[in-house]
Order: C-alpha cells, then sequence, then structure tokens
C-alpha cells in the first residue's frame, strides 16, 4: 500500500505539475501570438518590422490598468486608441522616413525611436511602476490540482478568437485581398488599381488593435509597466521568426513553442534567465532553420 501510494502521489504531482505548465504555456502564448500576429501583418505589407510594438503593447497595458480596466468596453477602448496611436507611427516614422528615401532597417529603428517617445510620456502621465487590471471575469476554476484565475481561460479564448479574424479577414474579404496583393508586389497592385494607402492604414489599425489586445492581456494576467516593452517585443520577434516570418498561422505555433519552451525553463531550471533561454533559442532557429521551423516554401521565399 505505500508503494502503491507513492506511485499515485508521484501521478498526481506529475499531472498537476504538467497542467500548471500548459496553462501558463497557452496564457502567456496569446500575448506572444497577438504581439507576432501584429509583427507579421506589417512585415508582410510592407517589409518593416515594428522594434516599438512592445512599447505600444505595454503603454496600452499601462493605459487599459489605470483608466478602463474591469469591462469589455475597456478592452475595446484600449484596442481602438492604440491602433490610432500605431498608425500615427506609421504616418510618423514609416511613410515620412520613407518619402525621405529611408531604408527598411532605419524605418523599423525609427519606430523603435517612436516607442521609445511613449514609454517616455507614459512614464510621465503614470507612475513608473509596474500596474496589474482589474479581471473582466472573476473567479477561480481548479483543474487537475492546479487552481487558476478564470481571466487566463479567457484571455486566451479572446485571443484565439481575435487571430483567427485577423486570418478570415486577410482570406475572405476585398480589403485582405487588396493586403496580400500589396504584400506580394505592391507596384503590380497599384497598376491594377489597389489602392495601397488605404491598405496601409487598414494594415497600422489593425496590427495596432492586437498590440492593444496584448497589452490588456498583459496587465490582466500578470504586471505591466514601461520595463515590460523589451521583453515583449523580444519574445514577439522570436515566436515570430521562431514560426516564420509571412504567416500568421505560422506565428501562432511560434508563440506556443515559445511560451512552452520558456514556461518549462522557468518552471524547471530559473526564472531569472528565460530571456537568455529565450535568446538562445533565437539563435539556434536563425541557424538550423532561417526561414522558420513552420514556414511553408511560399513564405519561406517571400521572407
Amino acid at each position: 500500500m505505500p508503494a502503491r501510494r507513492v506511485v499515485l502521489r508521484c501521478i498526481a504531482e506529475a499531472v498537476t505539475a504538467v497542467t500548471q505548465l500548459m496553462v501558463t504555456t497557452l496564457s502567456n502564448a496569446s500575448i506572444y501570438a497577438l504581439i507576432a500576429v501584429s509583427l507579421n501583418i506589417v512585415y508582410r505589407s510592407s517589409g518593416v518590422l515594428n522594434f516599438g510594438a512592445g512599447h505600444l503593447a505595454a503603454v496600452a497595458g499601462i493605459f487599459y490598468a489605470n483608466e478602463i480596466s474591469g469591462s469589455a468596453i475597456g478592452v475595446v477602448v484600449a484596442m481602438a486608441v492604440t491602433a490610432v496611436v500605431s498608425l500615427l507611427a506609421y504616418f510618423v516614422a514609416v511613410q515620412g522616413g520613407a518619402r525621405l528615401g529611408v531604408g527598411r532597417v532605419q524605418l523599423s529603428l525609427s519606430l523603435l525611436g517612436v516607442g521609445l517617445v511613449l514609454q517616455f510620456a507614459a512614464g510621465e502621465l503614470w507612475a513608473k511602476q509596474a500596474f496589474t487590471a482589474r479581471p473582466v471575469i472573476a473567479g477561480t476554476l481548479n483543474v487537475a490540482g492546479t487552481t487558476f484565475a478564470t481571466q487566463r481561460v479567457a484571455a486566451v479564448a479572446v485571443a484565439a478568437v481575435f487571430v483567427l479574424a485577423i486570418v478570415l479577414f486577410v482570406e475572405r474579404t476585398m480589403v485582405g485581398h487588396a493586403m496580400e496583393a500589396t504584400a506580394d508586389d505592391r507596384e503590380l497592385a497599384e497598376l491594377y488599381g489597389v489602392r495601397t494607402g488605404s491598405v496601409a492604414i487598414a494594415t497600422w489599425l489593425i496590427a495596432g488593435a492586437a498590440l492593444g489586445l496584448a497589452g490588456v492581456l498583459q496587465s490582466s494576467l500578470a504586471a505591466v509597466s514601461t520595463s515590460s516593452a523589451l521583453p515583449l517585443v523580444i519574445l514577439g520577434i522570436v515566436a515570430a521568426v521562431v514560426g516564420g516570418l509571412g504567416s500568421f498561422s505560422s506565428a501562432v505555433a511560434g508563440a506556443v513553442v515559445t511560451a512552452l519552451l520558456q514556461a518549462a525553463f522557468v518552471q524547471y531550471v530559473s526564472p531569472d534567465y528565460s530571456i537568455s533561454f529565450v535568446f538562445i533559442l533565437l539563435f539556434a532557429v536563425l541557424v538550423l532553420r532561417p526561414a522558420g521551423l513552420f514556414a511553408n516554401a511560399r513564405t519561406a521565399e517571400r521572407v
């Protein structure tokens, strides 16, 4: 009997550990996936990597936590505000720089500059500390001996629905087809009458809304501050690169892989070097499969 009890206890502890790992993975992946999708939709249309994405997400989370948290309407408002800020960043940094003949690398860095300005403004408007938002859905769930907030399940569901909506929008609507055409060949799309300027506006609005939702989820699940910006953009870029730049589904898969390996490292090794581990993961993917683990032939050729 004692031996049987020990075996059952070990099994129960293993199930609890796995459950905790999966809950952490999926909730973190929901945030990373939103940032990776935002990066992808901008990269596909312009070839620019939005290095300021983490700052937009962090500031959105700070704004939400301080001003409008605890309601679904607040989530929508935070997403809308971030979408507008994202569009302004496009006009100021990307379109303005392109008119001056600035290259894509410089445009990507100029977006980091916009992010740093937003970070400074957030530090002036709110205290320079970590903020946690009130949950939209209160309560806890208990699965396999692990208790976690219902908000985590809601976060995963909301992120999944939003990413699915983006995929359907791109693949099933005329605006989405115009975005695809612009991504493939901007000049040819213009010859066929595609209004690439309007496509760019739609692209940056959607990308900004995704970052706004990522910031909201970050503030709802853990905490967010101005210092969260760099880790968020790093994890988003790693998720996008691991999955394969240019594909939404690959970005989601990359986010899950990144979140799983990071959560496992934190849970079983040390939480102190999780970002360093993510860099090692990025380096390994770039060396072994530069196009991404889940990139198909078409996506790899475009990248």
